[in-house]
């Protein structure tokens, strides 16, 4: 053998003996073998690093070790797989789960194009050998907790399908693919979703361990007869492997609990995480001074209230620290003195609860910057500033636009009446004919991703921005809050595209005149000054 290659062969096998001593060391590592030994003696289940050379795993996939780095986060990933294996019925995953666990830093399969590097944690049924693969990410967030608990049920069913190979089967292809829906008849972008994820046979079952995405499954089966089928086979074909799989089960992973709903990220004990926040005047007076002119209590501390989302939506959440004080100071400011336009013939009209001021504001697995609850008794705002970069200008600009974006969806509920200006189809008129909203109008596009649906939306004029394509109200919003704006963005220098698109889009002039005039007529209604600050900052944006 020429020396050059016997080189490569030795180093090789160095790597590869070093790969087995490094498996060898997490292997014995006590927090690896304490969870490991539960997983043997309560599932059945062998927890171990994925060999390099095993020959199984090798023929498919390129697989990268995990590293003892990673070894915190492999064992709190193993954490919340065992608690949800733990909700099977008794006795059910020693029989039909998997035989191993394999962690690795990533499995790559040998026959993907690219170089695209998958999601992680990414949980992979492994057929031939009995396994899950599960790869170990560098970071955990509650985010990739969420997504992760789901996919475990996910691949766990997709190693439960092989045994259904009879045609016969409720669940063979060829009697599930007639059962399947369109999903581009969902009435907004959450049906859709779901459906389109129900017409796999793993994508329903994922979701039937999920209670909030349950409940809206349920709301849609009772008009859709086929997804009614399809969770019916699925709870049938599950009945048929362990009659523990009964009604009374299926009834009980509807219930949403307290945990599940909501997350907290502030350590809520740490007791002096505010302090420089309490004592900075100048904050404290902004505070006070939105306080009083809206009536509204502010909310910024840890342990304050959590945010009341709807009873469907997974809400993540955090309250500022002073590990963020000179961002908190910037907003607040930004907030009182964008919030101090508005008259108190509105404002108490409105008549608004609280202001939750957030760092971290996530739900469905989506950042959020603002959200106006309308839908409460008393309605409220929340504003997440997790991404607020006050030295970049656009990230300002952003956020001053999220401010008036939110108090004109409370103020379209509350005003916005029937035969009103901006009401129904005296606003929805203006669009170019054969326009329709995503969410809301009959007519509407049907694709499933909203980013395809703003790019093939992009001939129509009449839009401040693509957002506003989604639904009739984000329409006034994003226009509203471009209009009031429009002449001290940019440092002072004006939001120059937009003002320019003002001037040439005649649709976008005529619904800014609509807005304009539902403004006019509150003015009279509501017997506002004509030189409150807020009329003059509208009219300004025209000229």
């Amino acid at each position: 053998m020429p020396l050059f290659k016997t080189i490569l062969v030795r180093f090789a096998a160095v790597l590869l003996t070093a790969s087995f001593a490094a498996a060898e060391t997490i292997e014995q590592n006590p927090k690896l073998i304490a969870v490991a030994q539960r997983f043997q003696s309560g599932l059945g289940i062998i927890v171990k690093p994925a060999p390099v050379g095993d020959a199984v795993v090798a023929r498919i996939y390129n697989v990268t070790p995990l590293q003892a780095e990673h070894l915190d986060n492999a064992v709190q990933i193993l954490t919340w797989v065992e608690e949800e294996l733990k909700r099977y019925p008794a006795g059910f995953v020693q029989k039909h789960g998997p035989k191993h666990l394999m962690l690795a830093d990533a499995f790559h399969s040998k026959s993907a194009k690219g170089a695209a590097a998958l999601y992680s944690p990414t949980f992979i049924a492994d057929k031939y050998s009995s396994s899950i693969l599960v790869t170990v990410p560098a970071t955990l967030t509650p985010t990739t907790e969420v997504l992760g608990r789901g996919h475990l049920h996910y691949t766990l069913f997709s190693l439960l399908l092989p045994d259904v190979k009879s045609t016969d089967s409720p669940l063979s292809l060829d009697r599930w693919k007639p059962l399947l829906s369109d999903d581009a008849a969902g009435d907004t972008e959450s049906a859709k979703r779901l459906i389109k994820a129900s017409n796999t046979r793993e994508g329903i079952y994922k979701m039937m361990w999920e209670p909030f995405e349950v409940a809206e499954l349920t709301t849609l089966g009772k008009k859709d007869v086929r997804l009614q089928q399809r969770m019916e086979l699925v709870q049938s074909f599950m009945h048929s492997l362990d009659p523990q799989f009964n009604a009374a089960f299926w009834a009980a992973l509807a219930v949403i609990a307290e945990h599940q709903r909501t997350v907290c990220l502030n350590d809520l004990t740490d007791l002096h995480s505010t302090d420089q926040i309490k004592a900075d005047t100048e904050i404290q007076s902004d505070i006070r001074a939105l306080e009083k002119q809206w009536g509204f209590k502010v909310l910024w501390e840890p342990g304050s209230p959590t945010p009341p989302m709807p009873a469907k939506v997974r809400l993540e959440y955090s309250y500022f620290t002073d590990k963020k004080l000179r961002e908190f100071k910037i907003y607040i400011r930004m907030l009182r003195e964008n919030l101090a336009l508005y008259p108190l013939q509105i404002t108490q009209r409105l008549n608004v609860q609280h202001l939750y001021l957030l760092d971290t504001f996530t739900f469905r697995g989506a950042g959020v910057a603002g959200q106006g609850m309308n839908w409460l008794p008393r309605p409220s705002f929340a504003y997440g500033m997790r991404t607020l970069a006050p030295a970049k200008t656009a990230s300002l600009d952003f956020f001053r636009r999220t401010i008036h974006h939110e108090v004109l969806h409370l103020i379209d509920k509350e005003f916005s009446k029937e035969g009103g200006p901006i009401y129904g189809t005296r606003w929805d008129s203006l669009n170019q004919e054969g326009f329709h909203y995503k969410i809301g109008s009959p007519g509407g596009a049907a694709s499933p991703s909203q980013l395809r649906f703003y790019k093939d939306n992009a001939k129509w004029q009449g839009f401040a921005e693509p957002y506003g394509m989604n639904i009739a109200t984000d329409d006034r919003a994003t226009l509203y809050a471009r209009l009031m704006t429009a002449h001290v963005a940019d440092e002072g220098r004006g939001d120059q595209p937009f003002l320019t698109r003002l001037k040439t889009d005649t649709i976008l002039k005529a619904k800014a005149d609509r807005l304009i005039e539902f403004f006019q007529m509150l003015k009279n209604d509501l017997s506002i000054p004509s030189d409150n600050p807020l009329y003059s900052r509208l009219q300004d944006s025209l000229h």
